[in-house]
């Protein structure tokens, strides 16, 4: 075997323990080490003319450089490793202490670094856990990074199938009960599966039963090597009511029951999609031997880049101790924040034409192993009369919010731990905007006696009049108009009283079942709503 370049185990046994020097009794070693060597005037003759902001300290760009990155950013990206910072691949000193740190936060006997996302972390596990010609069950709904890797691995890989949860909601995710009943039948046909692979915190916001799933798969066949992408889920760790169906904790609970249990197990994070870690910060984290681990190092050494970004790591350094020390009082925020948003489509009239889909009334059948991710609201806007797409794209370009994820027409709001109460009102006053402009062209345009003016532009003319029925004849019209790129507008007659709408009630927020929410400015009353000009969006009637 080479020489190893593990990062040696960090385990619920002594691995809290500092090591010894200048960064032991640090909090965050890895940090505190990057922040010492940008706070020096260092000049390289090895690489990264940048370092420093030293390659332009004279150039005519140095100023959209320092807007864009900031100077603090310039001087912690360096290129220095070995005795000077730490080695990546055979650290021995702050990025040692921060991964132990880590590994010891999560519950795992080892925890990796990486700084080029968690595509690299998918496949230096599998590379480690899955041998050539060995057999790999594995769940359809994994991200493309593993079936990318299982093609490259030559193993025999079984892809178990995926279901749809209902018809009221899109989401789809593995078929575990279908998963586990194949996993049983190869071990009572003699070839069990030597790896299993699980997708278990979704996109969409579906968590699986991993405490249910991992205990099937060890009393079946106690030595399977799982990987768990929990890519989405890693900040889950550190509150009561989300750990319970993490990855590292049902490991946890197994091993009381049996300390010799030989299971292994990887766990990917993209922590930069729950905690505050930069851009492509990435934990992999291991439950398994010394032989395992170094596996696992001589699989880093293989795929990741031999120049990783120390601001990354750093983060992730810094992340870790943020969810220690405060994460369970930012989940309990984003909790209640997406419950007052269930219970504000529920009940505020002016946000009737949005409809979320779960918690409640989805993925409430405990037969399919999976459950809600709370923190994640999926909202059907099809009441609008508006693509999905139409929608994400107003909300950012006119009301300056992201959402990145449609499903047909719903679309789904992560309400992560850098999500405010003043950021919840601002997506509120924009949904009872959109839906008080939306709604009014919709229903200008069904048919029946319209009671606007309808106007394509150019040229500008009316194609009805307020008291003119709108036929087919003039939908097609409509469309063709609106194909050939005129934009189709509706205006009600002036001086009608559109002010209906808007005679909401002020009361405060209604308050759903669960822990008291947090108090938040009352933003109930609307102004009068002028007469409604709609631009009607391309690609709907």
């Amino acid at each position: 075997m080479t020489e190893s370049t593990s990062t040696s185990p960090a385990s619920g046994e002594g691995a809290a323990s500092p090591l010894p020097g200048r960064h032991g009794a640090s909090r965050t070693p890895l940090a505190d080490a990057v922040l010492a060597v940008a706070r020096r005037d260092i000049a390289s003759f090895h690489a990264l003319p940048l370092s420093h902001g030293r390659s332009i300290r004279d150039s005519r760009i140095r100023a959209s450089y320092e807007a864009l990155f900031g100077a603090a950013q310039l001087a912690a990206d360096v290129s220095y490793s070995g005795t000077m910072l730490d080695s990546f691949f055979r650290p021995r000193g702050p990025l040692r202490a921060a991964q132990r740190l880590a590994a010891d936060g999560f519950g795992a006997d080892a925890t990796f670094f990486l700084s080029s996302g968690t595509s690299t972390a998918n496949r230096v596990a599998l590379t480690a856990l899955a041998r050539p010609g060995s057999r790999v069950l594995a769940d359809r709904s994994c991200h493309q990074s593993v079936h990318f890797a299982l093609g490259a691995l030559g193993v025999d890989v079984t892809y178990a199938p995926m279901q749809r949860c209902c018809d009221g909601c899109p989401r789809t995710f593995g078929d575990l009960p279908r998963l586990l009943e194949t996993f049983r039948t190869a071990v009572a046909e003699g070839r069990p599966y030597d790896t299993v692979v699980l997708s278990a915190v979704s996109y969409d916001g579906v968590r699986y039963d991993l405490p249910t799933v991992l205990a099937e798969l060890a009393a079946a066949h106690p030595a399977v090597s799982v990987l768990v992408d929990e890519a989405w889920g890693a900040v889950h760790r550190f509150h009561p009511q989300l750990r319970p169906l993490t990855a590292l904790h049902a490991v946890e609970t197994l091993r009381r029951s049996d300390p010799s249990l030989p299971l292994t197990v990887a766990v990917t994070h993209s922590a930069h999609k729950s905690m505050s870690a930069l851009r492509q910060g990435s934990y992999l984290h291991l439950i398994g031997d010394g032989e395992a681990q170094e596996r696992t190092a001589q699989a880093l050494f293989q795929h990741h880049t031999t120049s990783p970004s120390w601001p990354v790591l750093a983060s992730l350094d810094l992340a870790r101790l943020q969810a220690e020390t405060e994460g369970e009082q930012l989940l309990d925020r984003s909790l209640n924040l997406a419950r007052t948003l269930r219970a504000e489509l529920a009940t505020d009239p002016r946000l009737s034409g949005y409809r979320a889909l779960g918690p409640e009334g989805h993925l409430t059948d405990p037969g399919l192993l999976v459950s809600d991710d709370p923190t994640r609201v999926l909202v059907d806007i099809s009441a609008l009369g508006i693509t999905a797409a139409d929608f994400r794209r107003m909300l950012f370009d006119e009301y300056a919010l992201y959402v990145a994820r449609e499903s047909g027409d719903a679309v789904l709001f992560h309400v992560h731990i850098g999500v405010d109460e003043a950021t919840l009102l601002r997506l509120l006053d924009a949904l009872r905007t959109i839906q008080r402009t939306y709604r009014t062209a919709s229903e200008a345009l069904a048919q029946g006696t319209s009671d606007h003016f309808i106007i394509a532009y150019p040229p500008g003319i009316p194609i009805t009049v307020p008291g003119e029925r709108l036929c087919d004849r003039t939908l097609d019209r409509i469309g063709a108009l609106r194909s050939s790129g005129c934009e189709i507008y509706t205006l009600q007659q002036p001086g009608a009283s559109t002010a209906t709408s808007a005679a909401a009630s002020t009361a405060t927020f209604g308050v759903p079942s669960g822990p008291p929410l947090p108090a938040l400015p009352d933003a109930r009353t609307a102004p009068a709503v002028p007469p409604v000009v709609a631009a009607v969006p391309a690609g709907r009637k």
